[in-house]
C-alpha cells in the first residue's frame, strides 16, 4: 500500500502534543515496517496563523506571509522527523527529493513547498507525484459535513462526498494562513488524478483506520453513486 498522509498542524498545538505525535510516529513506523510506503505532510497550526497575522498587521506582503507559513510548517516537519525511526533525515523541499526518500524505504516528511500552495495542496501533489494508492487528509474537522459543524449543531458527517459537490462547499481564499479542510487547488489535483481520498480526524485510531482501509471519516468520490 502506498499512502500520503496530511497531518493537521493543530496536533502540534495541543497540550498532549508529545503523546499524540509519539503515537502517530510509532504507528507510521509500524506501517512502513510491514512493507508499505508512506509520505507525510504537516501543517503549520495556530503558531503559523498567529505569526502570519502579526506579519500582516505589520505590513508584510502576501508572498512574505506565505513564506512565514512555510517556515513554521517546516519546523513542525522537523519535529515529526525526530519522532520517527523510519523517516528521511531532512525536511523535503521538492517533489523529486520525496521520490528519492520513498524509493529507499524512508518516510519523506514535508511542510509547505512554495508560496500560494497550502499544505493540503502539497500533500495532494505529493500523492499524485508518488502515484499513491491513497491520500489521507487528517484534519481537526474530522471529515466533510453537510453544514458547518462549528456553527450548526445538526451538521451530519458525509460518509461519501461527490467531488463536484465538495467544490461548491469550499469557499476559495488566496490569503496566507486561511486554508481549511481542502482548498480549491488540492481538490483540483485530487480530481484530475482520481486519487482515492479520505478526510478523517487527527486521532491516531482514526488515522490508523484510514491507513488500513477501515471505514472512517468521509471518502471523496468522482462518480455519483
Amino acid at each position: 500500500m502506498k499512502v500520503v498522509v496530511k497531518l493537521s498542524g493543530s496536533i502540534f498545538d495541543e497540550i498532549d502534543a508529545e503523546q499524540r505525535l509519539s503515537e502517530l510516529a510509532s504507528m507510521f513506523d509500524e506501517f512502513v515496517s510491514e512493507g508499505n510506503k508512506l509520505a507525510v505532510v504537516v501543517g503549520g497550526g495556530k503558531r503559523s496563523r498567529e505569526l502570519i497575522e502579526l506579519g500582516r498587521k505589520l505590513g508584510a506582503s502576501e508572498d512574505v506571509l506565505d513564506e512565514i507559513g512555510i517556515d513554521i510548517t517546516r519546523v513542525n516537519a522537523k519535529i515529526m522527523i525526530s519522532s520517527m525511526k523510519t523517516s528521511y533525515s531532512k525536511v523535503i523541499t521538492d517533489l523529486r527529493e520525496a521520490k528519492v526518500a520513498w524509493d529507499i524505504g524512508k518516510i519523506p516528511v514535508a511542510g509547505g513547498l512554495s508560496p500560494g500552495h497550502s499544505t493540503n495542496a502539497v500533500a495532494a501533489l505529493l500523492a499524485e507525484h508518488l502515484k499513491a494508492d491513497l491520500f489521507v487528509n487528517s484534519t481537526k474537522a474530522g471529515g466533510v459535513f453537510d453544514k458547518d459543524p462549528k456553527i450548526n449543531p445538526t451538521a451530519k458527517l458525509m460518509e461519501k462526498v461527490y467531488v463536484e459537490d465538495l467544490k461548491k462547499m469550499i469557499k476559495g481564499s488566496f490569503e496566507a494562513g486561511t486554508y481549511e479542510l481542502l482548498d480549491e487547488v488540492s481538490i483540483g489535483i485530487i480530481e484530475r488524478s482520481k486519487i482515492k481520498t479520505i478526510v478523517t480526524g487527527t486521532d491516531m485510531l482514526e488515522v490508523k483506520k484510514a491507513l488500513y482501509g477501515e471505514k472512517v471519516g468521509s471518502m471523496i468520490v468522482f462518480e455519483r453513486i
